[in-house]
């Protein structure tokens, strides 16, 4: 008799401890989700700071937001050759060979009284000495302005173009923060449910061990409790790990010093019932910066194709050239002038009639891009809108399956305690509803990144 009530206390107390153990596993619920009890001191790193910080602090959102300001650096280079050009060109040195000059007699001519001028052949000789030649030079371009304005609005084309590479960079990272958070919170959950269940098994093992030693169990019971712990020690572990490296991944998104400390909480199911796939696609072709970016080219490419074909304009410029001699016999001291400066290249070998086709095929490329950037847009929404959809119906189904896999616990527990059932089914019933809580975890990861798939998808940051 005593034996008997020995082991109905064995088991209350196995059946309280393994019930908390259950209870405390359980970190998602569909209509009020509960957040794991924190470290105080870990500070709370919500979801929106998240994206926030990440799109402030991340490295290639910074790097692209450089390349703006390079393509601003280079408008303002291309605008720059409206204007007129200064030039000095100073050449100092000592000349290696005597610089001689001879003018033969009468060179300037003979006149009566005077006879010829000059009268013997002069020779004027510049020694091996310091010279200086210097050239000043003013350039206004002329026919270049229209040249110059299709190089500038191309360059402005490209400037348009870097800053949808950094609104798509920031849509990039924003669905990665998401995705990874909503990892950090499943892993988070199962962390503090591994850390719950190996307390509870640590106490329960004890429990077991007393009344062993009293044969109010078997060793067998005991064997199992104490595989369950050493299996529960090992989940933890892994957990921890994993959650230690998904930190440092999401820290790096964020573009700060990894080993930061924080926790996350978690992110309750969003209702979504009016969001089509017809609307998704509109926002999509509404907000996607690869759809600008395909347009901004092929405008690019036509003003290269007609930048190429302006090649054929002469340039000219108006001009005022200024040189001076130093140290040089005879050669005047300076010379100024002014007037119409003319560059033109009249037989280049096809050379610009290759170059205007080169680029009229790349304008053709750009306009297919562009009608390429539409299709790929419209197929990548529709597949991540599909997957969305999945998930939630992944998620139904997962909750579905925690909430049977509990009520079957609490049947079989009920069992136990009267006797009805061995220890055996009530570990069994306690493994499938873990299992059940896990994948329920898992399922709302998996929806949460599906939704952040999909918000970018659409064009969202």
């Amino acid at each position: 008799m005593r034996s008997r009530n020995s082991r109905k206390l064995t088991a209350r107390h196995f059946l309280r401890y393994l019930l908390l153990s259950t209870a405390t596993s359980v970190a998602f619920r569909a209509q009020e989700p509960r957040a794991s009890t924190p470290e105080p001191e870990v500070p709370l790193l919500t979801l929106e700071e998240a994206v926030s910080l990440a799109i402030s602090g991340n490295r290639t959102v910074k790097n692209s937001g450089l390349e703006v300001q390079q393509s601003e650096d280079r408008v303002d280079i291309a605008r720059s050759q409206r204007l007129p050009r200064f030039q000095v060109d100073v050449l100092a040195g000592s000349l290696l060979n005597p610089f001689d000059f001879t003018f033969p007699a009468g060179s300037f001519g003979s006149y009566p009284g005077i006879g010829p001028v000059p009268a013997t052949d002069a020779a004027i000789t510049t020694p091996a000495q310091f010279t200086a030649f210097t050239t000043a030079a003013f350039d206004q371009p002329l026919s270049q302005q229209y040249k110059i304005h299709l190089a500038m609005r191309a360059t402005e084309l490209g400037r348009e173009i870097a800053h949808e590479d950094l609104r798509f960079e920031r849509q990039k990272v924003a669905a990665e923060v998401r995705s990874s958070y909503s990892g950090l919170v499943a892993t988070q959950a199962e962390v503090a449910a591994a850390r719950e269940a190996v307390t509870t098994l640590v106490e329960v093992q004890r429990v077991t061990a007393e009344h062993e030693a009293q044969q109010a169990v078997l060793r067998a019971d005991a064997l199992e409790v104490g595989a369950r712990l050493a299996k529960s020690r090992y989940d933890l572990s892994v957990a921890e790990h994993r959650l230690e490296t998904q930190q440092e991944i999401l820290n790096d998104l964020l573009g700060r010093d990894i080993s930061t400390r924080f926790r996350v909480e978690p992110i309750p199911e969003q209702d979504a019932d009016g969001l089509t796939l017809e609307s998704a696609r509109e926002r999509a072709l509404e907000s996607r910066p690869e759809l600008r970016q395909a347009e901004l080219k092929e405008q690019q490419a036509e003003y290269e194709r007609r930048l190429a074909k302006a090649e054929y304009i002469p340039d000219v410029s108006f001009s005022v050239r200024y040189l001076r001699f130093d140290n040089f016999e005879v050669l005047p001291g300076e010379v100024t002038t002014a007037g119409l400066y003319l560059t033109w290249e009249p037989f280049d070998w096809g050379r610009r009639a290759h170059r205007v086709a080169e680029k009229r095929a790349a304008v053709e490329q750009a306009h297919n891009g562009a009608q390429q950037a539409h299709s790929q847009v419209a197929i990548d929404v529709g597949a991540k809108y599909r997957g969305w959809s999945e998930a939630a119906l992944l998620v139904h189904a997962a909750r579905t399956g925690a909430e049977a896999a509990r009520e079957q616990l609490r049947v079989v527990a009920d069992k136990y305690t009267n006797e009805a059932a061995l220890l055996k089914d009530l570990l069994q019933a306690q493994s499938r509803s873990s299992e059940a809580e896990f994948q329920y975890q898992q399922a709302l990861s998996t929806y949460w990144g599906a939704m952040a798939d999909l918000r970018r998808a659409m064009g969202e940051e």
